[in-house]
């Protein structure tokens, strides 16, 4: 491959998905870059998987960004969907990086970032994610795996839908951005064809609900920076790993 070739994929890739950029702003949203900037040291970031699915022009690094930063010096590992392209959604490639970060948390034993903001799985891509021993529920075994471990706080800074919702049902710490994040199994209008219910989404998964009723949100925040800031205020708390002291002691 050519220097030339190479850039322009690398490029490619860092810009996400730029035709959906307008909408993400009308929402209030920082792209998934954007949230990792503000939530690592500067210049800390080494990614993992930058250039996968790199032959489709419609997947940059697949929906996913995913890597090994540092916060207030600290070492972390990091998951961020992004928004921008496809929604978010989990494809073949998207399970393979997630469960890749997650093995290097549990390997070096770091703390362990989800920035959730995904639309579930992609079902052009499920007979591909589903099947193996490293299919998308790996995903969730390998959080059992390490709760009790390293600390893993999500910050859900929009949906999480479908199976996806797992990811923050098993994390220590659940920080959601009211109007934008939403955690549920099926979605409103499955839920009125199954048991004939009308429900707004609010009401069956939103933020509000979560963090005053059922317990699953930890934190109910403003919008990404505050989220960020919340997340940066709450690690400060935490050791690094089991069976070491808060870094603030």
């Amino acid at each position: 491959m050519s220097n030339k070739r190479y850039s322009e994929l690398r490029e490619r890739a860092l810009k996400g998905g730029t035709r959906y950029l307008p909408k993400l702003r009308e929402q209030k949203k920082l792209t998934a870059r954007e949230r990792l900037d503000l939530l690592l040291d500067k210049d800390s970031f080494v990614e993992d998987g930058l250039f996968a699915n790199v032959l489709a022009e419609e997947l940059p690094a697949d929906g996913v960004v995913t890597g090994l930063g540092t916060i207030e010096g600290r070492q972390v590992a990091v998951m961020a969907n992004d928004p921008t392209v496809k929604a978010g959604s989990w494809g073949a490639r998207t399970v393979e990086k997630i469960v890749r970060i997650q093995e290097t948390a549990q390997r070096i034993r770091v703390p362990l970032f989800y920035l959730v903001d995904s639309a579930g799985a992609r079902i052009t891509d499920q007979i591909d994610m589903f099947p193996g021993r490293r299919h998308a529920g790996r995903i969730f075994f390998n959080e059992v795996q390490l709760s009790g471990q390293v600390p893993q706080i999500c910050l859900l800074l929009g949906p999480s839908a479908a199976g996806g919702a797992y990811i923050p049902a098993f994390c220590d710490v659940v920080v959601m951005v009211e109007g934008n994040a939403s955690m549920y199994l099926g979605s409103p209008r499955m839920v009125e064809v199954v048991v004939g219910e009308k429900v707004s989404l609010e009401e069956l998964g939103g933020a509000r609900m979560h963090c005053t009723e059922s317990g699953c949100g930890d934190a109910l925040v403003a919008d990404d920076k505050e989220a960020i800031d919340f997340a940066h205020a709450y690690f400060a708390y935490m050791p690094q790993r089991a069976g070491e002291k808060p870094a603030t002691c």
